[in-house]
């Protein structure tokens, strides 16, 4: 690795940038890592302050050579700028700044991949999780602004987000509490879109959805990590990380009330027969029981520790039976359900015609005909380039295709994550 230090009007597209001379939480960019593809990206960089970079030249462009300054105007100017010294990587006072830039900027790029929008995104989350570990809550601004780039990106291109999620479950043996509370918040906002809300509901859903396992930090990490596996004194003590979290929340002035309740509540459910104060559904936030449910959800399509995840189309049949048991409201299963679909991205399936497929889409006004990718014929051999069909869509040879049962990919021997990688599918 080759770095150097430059002035950011000296930075052109063509660099690799590796830091910038501004916290990364007082940006509209969810990484300080990336190559500059134009010049649109240096303006907004510029008016977000910041003055000087770190480019990796061994990863993208240097600086052109230039012949030294020859006149006093150029020396004068040269003397009257004098470079800003780079701030630190972010410490544990990094989340508590105030006057953040919201990072909902309508002058960003959007067009990144969704790999790329979940890896920063990543990173984010776990630099909060890391000053949340050392007693730092993050501040309402650092957070609002994290959710408003993911919302940005989920309103931009919402099958990519959901398509991302289900590679990354898949590539990760174990789901961290990092991962948990970011595919937490991507599908919270969802639902939340889904539901009808206005931006700024969705926004603290999307925040106390990031938020909502913070009380875990408080907690032996190994005891986390087997959370559900535990019984007994165990499992009465990880119920405590909901109090613990508006604790750990109660540390930074400013944070919104409905993020407290949404940490609070988000394990109550509509029966009572939640904790930790068993309140019934007209006792707790409606933004609380979307995180809930969502939470539920992904918990069981998740590795955690021993315990393997759950086929997402079992997950979402359980999800059904907890709204029949009363442990959701049903009209707010049924949004789910039409949010992720009944058999949800990722999903292997045989058809009627024998066919294997995966499930590349949703098509949420016709649940039951998924957008897929065909992989193998009806005698078992596999096409060469594999066949992208809507199911709800009329077929150009008439075949009708439809769900017969779901496959496991493990039993099957598929890789479904390749297979993601490649589809270029968008929900309907």
């Amino acid at each position: 690795m080759a770095i150097n230090r430059i002035s950011i009007d000296q930075l052109i597209p063509g660099m690799y940038l590796v830091e910038m001379d501004v916290p990364w939480y007082r940006t509209p960019f969810l990484s300080h890592k990336f190559p500059i593809k134009d010049l649109e990206t240096v303006q907004l960089m510029k008016r977000h302050g910041i003055r000087m970079v770190k480019i990796d030249t061994s990863r993208g462009l240097d600086v052109p050579s230039a012949p030294p300054p020859s006149s006093r105007e150029s020396a004068e100017h040269t003397a009257s700028t004098p470079p800003a010294p780079l701030d630190s990587p972010p410490s544990a006072n990094t989340t508590t700044a105030v006057g953040v830039t919201a990072a909902h900027d309508v002058n960003q790029p959007i067009s990144q991949p969704a790999s790329i929008i979940y890896a920063q995104a990543q990173e984010a989350v776990e630099r909060i999780f890391t000053d949340l570990e050392r007693g730092i809550p993050p501040s309402p601004e650092a957070t609002k602004a994290l959710v408003s780039t993911v919302l940005e990106h989920v309103l931009s291109d919402h099958a990519a987000m959901v398509t991302q999620l289900a590679i990354q479950k898949i590539k990760q043996f174990d789901r961290s509490l990092t991962t948990h509370a970011l595919d937490t918040c991507i599908l919270s906002l969802i639902l939340a879109l889904e539901s009808g809300l206005d931006q700024s509901a969705q926004e603290l859903v999307g925040m106390g959805a990031l938020l909502h396992d913070a009380g875990y930090v408080r907690l032996p990490r190994n005891l986390v990590r087997k959370r559900d596996e535990c019984t007994g004194q165990d499992k009465t003590l990880l119920e405590q990380h909901c109090k613990l979290g508006v604790a750990v929340l109660a540390k930074q002035p400013g944070m919104p009330e409905d993020v407290v309740r949404i940490v609070k509540e988000h394990h109550e459910r509509s029966d009572g027969s939640g904790f930790p104060a068993a309140l019934r559904n007209d006792q707790t936030l409606h933004l609380a029981r979307i995180v809930g449910i969502v939470d539920f959800y992904d918990g069981m399509v998740s590795r955690r520790g021993t315990r393997p995840s759950m086929m997402p189309h079992d997950a979402v049949r359980q999800l059904f039976l907890a709204g029949e048991r009363g442990q959701f409201e049903k009209s707010l299963v049924e949004v789910m359900i039409r949010s992720i679909g009944v058999y949800p991205v990722g999903s292997l399936v045989r058809l009627n015609t024998g066919e294997h497929a995966v499930v590349v889409g949703v098509n949420p006004q016709q649940r039951l005909k998924p957008l897929v990718k065909i992989t193998t014929d009806p005698q078992g051999g596999s096409y060469p380039t594999p066949i992208e069909v809507d199911l709800a869509a009329p077929s150009a040879d008439h075949t009708v295709r439809s769900v017969l049962r779901v496959l496991d990919p493990t039993r099957e021997r598929v890789n479904i994550g390749v297979l993601l990688d490649n589809s270029d599918l968008r929900a309907a």
